[in-house]
């Protein structure tokens, strides 16, 4: 068996990091190197991290400045030295049985990366993984279709904390730091490397969601790294994969749509108008005649109201509770 590096980025998160680390230690899969990589925690988690260390000889922590998502686990996987690496934040919780399970599609499919189903939960104290979770569908796919499916039906998905790969390959393309919506690119980035994909539909990651909606939160000049990710993404799929390009800038044009409609829940302000203004300015500046060319009948409409009117589109969008 060879060794598995998970690397844990941790940051103000002692009330659930007991157990995210627990839900680690107590794999089916022994051979793990555990990185703990505090960064910059103002809160008990820097004394939680060492504590963990002392009591399993495979936790190694890290203390560092605080710089983000990002940074930490970038910092991670400088250290590690697994043949694989995997990712979990420190809110979340992981199946006992994930990283064997995973490691074991990769070993039977040859698979440079390996993605698994997870579950959304609210509550830490009432969340556990279904002991029979049913039939689960195992599925392989090249470079060109995983970034197909990743673009399009998501079978394959963006987020990087359910996935193992390679450590060559993990080590190889670091997360882009100071930004937000960081898995967007790194998971292209790494789709594009490998020679095969294996995804099962098995639900073995827990992925923790605070209560309230994305869409009535505040709006900040953050969540345009969203669309940077975005857009950036759909010129590096337009060199590696031409024909996939139309469907990489219609996810590109539909994000800035998306953010639009989000702003039009939003209580009015001068701050937020130009926030509006720019995403309808990058929106008209995406290649639309691509863009059409893929999308059907309906979201050809809805993008040539948005062009022409896109706050009143919106507002009808949200009034039908369309795209929320």
């Amino acid at each position: 068996m060879k060794l598995i590096s998970v690397i844990v980025p941790v940051y103000n998160t002692a009330e659930y990091l007991d157990a995210c680390v627990g839900s680690i230690v107590g794999q089916t899969y022994r051979e793990l190197e555990i990185i703990l990589v505090d960064d910059g925690s103002t809160d008990r988690s820097p004394e939680m991290c060492d504590a963990w260390a002392e009591r399993d000889p495979r936790i190694r922590v890290i203390h560092k400045e605080n710089g983000g998502l990002s940074s930490a686990r970038n910092a991670g996987m400088k250290i590690a030295t697994g043949a694989y690496c995997g990712f979990v934040d420190s809110d979340d919780l992981i199946s006992p049985r994930m990283f064997e399970t995973l490691y074991t599609l990769a070993i039977d499919w040859n698979a440079d990366i390996v993605q698994c189903g997870y579950s959304c939960f609210f509550d830490h104290s009432v969340f556990s993984f279904p002991e029979d979770p049913g039939l689960d569908e195992e599925i392989a796919f090249d470079a060109h279709d995983a970034v197909k499916s990743l673009l399009t039906d998501g079978r394959v998905d963006v987020i990087c904390c359910n996935k193992l790969v390679t450590g060559e390959i993990a080590k190889s393309v670091p997360f882009e730091e100071g930004r937000i919506n960081e898995d967007v690119l790194w998971t292209y980035r790494v789709l594009e490397k490998v020679k095969k994909t294996v995804v099962t539909s098995e639900p073995l990651y827990g992925y923790y969601q605070r209560e309230g909606s994305i869409m009535n939160s505040r709006y900040t000049e953050k969540r345009f790294d969203g669309i940077y990710a975005l857009e950036q993404r759909a010129k590096e799929v337009k060199q590696s994969f031409p024909d996939l390009f139309p469907l990489a800038e219609r996810n590109y044009a539909g994000g800035c749509m998306y953010h639009y409609q989000w702003l039009c829940r939003l209580p009015d302000s001068e701050e937020y108008r130009g926030y509006r203004k720019r995403l309808h300015d990058l929106f008209c500046s995406a290649d639309l005649e691509t863009v059409y060319s893929v999308t059907g009948l309906k979201y050809r409409v809805w993008y040539a109201m948005f062009r022409v009117m896109p706050t009143l589109t919106c507002q009808i969008r949200n009034l039908l509770k369309i795209g929320l």
